[in-house]
């Protein structure tokens, strides 16, 4: 089985060195490269073709979500996971609509990281359950309602799904179908909604007012 190639960029130095310290002690993960701007993070991705980009958001030539944004033009198939103290819902709400697979707090423990990068590989939307709640909650109340929708009903189902913060084999158990089922679900729904990510999916089917959330996603 191949190694998940991971490319960590982030302009504190003693924060990124531990990080890879830490990536690298996983047997399935590869450190292919660091970085410290946007547009080392922009040119690294390019030429080392990581699976997964642990991404700041503030750096000193600019944000990560610019960054985030031009690597998912060049490269869709690399995912970027946000990994910030910054936990304001506009910024947040920016990240998604960049494409990117997760949101992740530093806060948040060296073995939640790892799961992270492991998860992303997958293509799992990532992001804690409270900053998902304050996003979804944001949009929700700026959402009208929208009868017409370029999804089928169970393209629905599989997306009010995800807006719960399942992960593909919870939605293939709650759905019953199979999970190279829900996979074909979420290809088609990120094609026909013209985004790059479950979490931007999520975001436009409720900003569009297609579906509605529930008071407390799932953990």
């Amino acid at each position: 089985m191949a190694s998940i190639r991971v490319l960590i960029v982030d302009d504190h130095a003693v924060f990124s060195d531990a990080l890879a310290t830490i990536l690298r002690t996983e047997a399935d993960v590869e450190v292919v490269g660091k970085g410290g701007t946007v547009q080392e993070a922009i040119s690294l991705a390019r030429t080392l073709q990581p699976d997964v980009v642990l991404l700041d958001v503030h750096m000193p030539d600019g944000s990560g979500i610019q960054a985030a944004a031009a690597i998912k033009k060049d490269r869709p198939q690399t995912q970027v996971v946000i990994l910030t103290s910054d936990e304001e819902e506009s910024v947040l709400r920016s990240a998604v609509q960049a494409g990117v697979t997760g949101y992740l707090s530093k806060h948040e423990s060296a073995a939640q990281v790892v799961q992270a990068v492991r998860g992303a590989a997958r293509g799992e939307a990532l992001i804690a359950p409270y900053m998902l709640a304050r996003l979804l909650q944001g949009l929700q109340k700026k959402a009208e309602p929208g009868p017409t929708t370029p999804l089928t009903p169970r393209e629905l189902a599989v997306l009010r799904e995800f807006s719960l913060g399942h992960d593909n084999e919870t939605v293939a158990k709650t759905l019953k179908m199979s999970p190279n089922t829900v996979r074909t679900h979420v290809q088609n729904i990120l094609s026909k909604l013209g985004v790059h990510s479950k979490l931007e999916a999520v975001s436009k089917g409720i900003r569009e007012g297609w579906i509605r959330i529930p008071q407390e996603p799932a953990a």
